[in-house]
């Protein structure tokens, strides 16, 4: 049963001054941003149609998935769920912008704050501090920006799955969050998966209650909308461009590659189906092994990967990595290996965020600077994607080959950890040794809980 407790600490000395003033000068310097740019940075035209949806569910319910919203002229693609939600809330979409953006950034601090518990960090000022270091960075990165820019809800839906699972499994209501954000997006179903695989199935119980409560109290509400998103699932999510290089999944990689030719969509179904394989099978030995963090990580990335969309803001899962990875770079720095290698742990997230920073850069249309990722820099739209060159399809495919290596690390990981546990007698239930988190764990397992027989 997995029950987050720990003994690890942070300086507060250290960690909390320089929180307060990285995270006072990140969001100083958003704001700015913001009020400079408003035509481009605050017009949210993805909130436009959550709001815009909302709008035709009284009216016209039976438009929902046939009509093109907002300034972008996007299609509605989400459960009837996600309209419903928009519908009630009472706000008028100047002050639904702020909600949604100050949720959002909220959410981005409560996720920090949760990964960093499922490392076993004490709740203190030091694991406070290490928060809003590492927050301030995250609010810089492309995928977090993406979700600000667009007014997207991809922060509060993690922050939905990361504190649902950051919960003890005695807790009866584990698994809510989860069955909601599967509500309002399906990929967060991926979870109740891990959940079931984990055996933990009350939790998984719950999310799938709670996903089926959303299904039939929209199909009691909207039935119209319900009957023509549930009878066409697929062929609603058709309606966007999938080849385009913002979407970072293996069938958009494909469809870079074959456009739309017989050979992209089996070959993508035997990717899909041996990446989940892989990556959901490393996640349930990581979990078995006290490592929650890494284990979720591993499950959210594998979905990432196997969904039909993942678009650059759906990789908001970054966040946690960014924690793992100062995590690992504080405690590998003493521990692991040679002197040279534990001298290079401390670059891991320095890389990472310089990866997946929101680069200011002048793109068409646009008079200043904005913050984007360094993907913006490759030839794109109007098919220019099909002929890249080998240099610029890895560069355009980065996230994807950034995931597929995550998960083989993850999968490497697992199986190092699992012959261990096997060699001394049994598999490895998530209990440090006295001497230390073994050297070949991709994260450590939390002292004195995690997961227990």
């Amino acid at each position: 049963m997995y029950r987050p407790r720990g003994n690890r600490t942070l300086s507060a000395r250290l960690w909390l001054p320089l929180g307060l003033v990285l995270a006072a000068a990140a969001a100083t310097a958003w704001v700015w941003t913001v009020r400079h740019q408003p035509d481009w940075l605050w017009r949210l035209i993805d909130l436009q149609v959550y709001d815009a949806a909302g709008d035709t569910l009284q009216r016209s319910q039976h438009r929902l998935y046939t009509r093109r919203f907002g300034d972008g002229k996007l299609p509605f693609i989400y459960p009837p769920f996600a309209a419903l939600v928009f519908y009630k809330l009472p706000f008028a979409f100047g002050t639904l912008k702020l909600f949604v953006t100050g949720l959002s950034a909220a959410s981005l601090v409560a996720v920090v704050w949760a990964s960093w518990g499922m490392l076993g960090y004490r709740r203190d000022l030091g694991r406070a501090g290490a928060t809003l270091v590492v927050a301030a960075v995250a609010l810089w990165l492309e995928p977090v920006q993406q979700t600000l820019i667009f007014g997207q809800v991809n922060l509060i839906l993690m922050a939905a799955v990361v504190l649902d699972l950051a919960q003890p499994d005695a807790r009866w209501w584990k698994g809510v969050g989860i069955g909601l954000a599967t509500g309002f997006k399906l990929t967060p179903a991926i979870f109740v998966v891990y959940l079931l695989l984990t055996r933990r199935f009350r939790a998984a119980a719950v999310a799938a209650g709670t996903f089926a409560a959303t299904v039939l109290g929209a199909w009691a509400l909207v039935p119209r909308a319900s009957r023509t998103f549930w009878s066409d699932v697929m062929g609603i999510g058709d309606q966007v461009g999938q080849g385009f290089i913002s979407n970072q999944s293996l069938n958009g990689m494909l469809r870079r590659v074959f456009a739309e030719g017989p050979a992209e969509k089996p070959l993508w179904l035997l990717l899909a189906a041996a990446t989940a394989v892989l990556g959901m099978g490393a996640a349930v030995l990581l979990s078995r092994q006290g490592r929650e963090l890494a284990a979720v990580l591993t499950c959210a990335v594998t979905g990432l990967l196997v969904s039909p969309i993942s678009w650059t803001h759906h990789w908001v899962w970054v966040v946690p990595a960014l924690v793992l990875a100062v995590h690992l770079a504080l405690t590998r720095a003493r521990t692991a290996g040679p002197p040279p290698l534990r001298a290079a742990w401390p670059l891991l997230p320095l890389v990472l965020a310089l990866l997946a920073f929101a680069w200011p850069m002048s793109l068409p249309g646009r008079p200043a600077l904005t913050p984007q990722g360094l993907l913006w820099r490759l030839p794109y739209d109007a098919g220019r994607e099909h002929h890249w060159t080998p240099v610029q399809f890895l560069a355009g495919n980065a996230y994807v080959f950034a995931g597929l290596l995550i998960v083989g690390l993850a999968a490497r990981t697992a199986w190092r950890g699992h012959r261990a546990g096997a060699g001394r007698g049994g598999p490895h239930r998530g209990r440090a040794s006295a001497g230390g988190p073994h050297p070949d764990t991709l994260e450590a397992s939390v002292p004195t809980g995690g997961r227990t027989p």
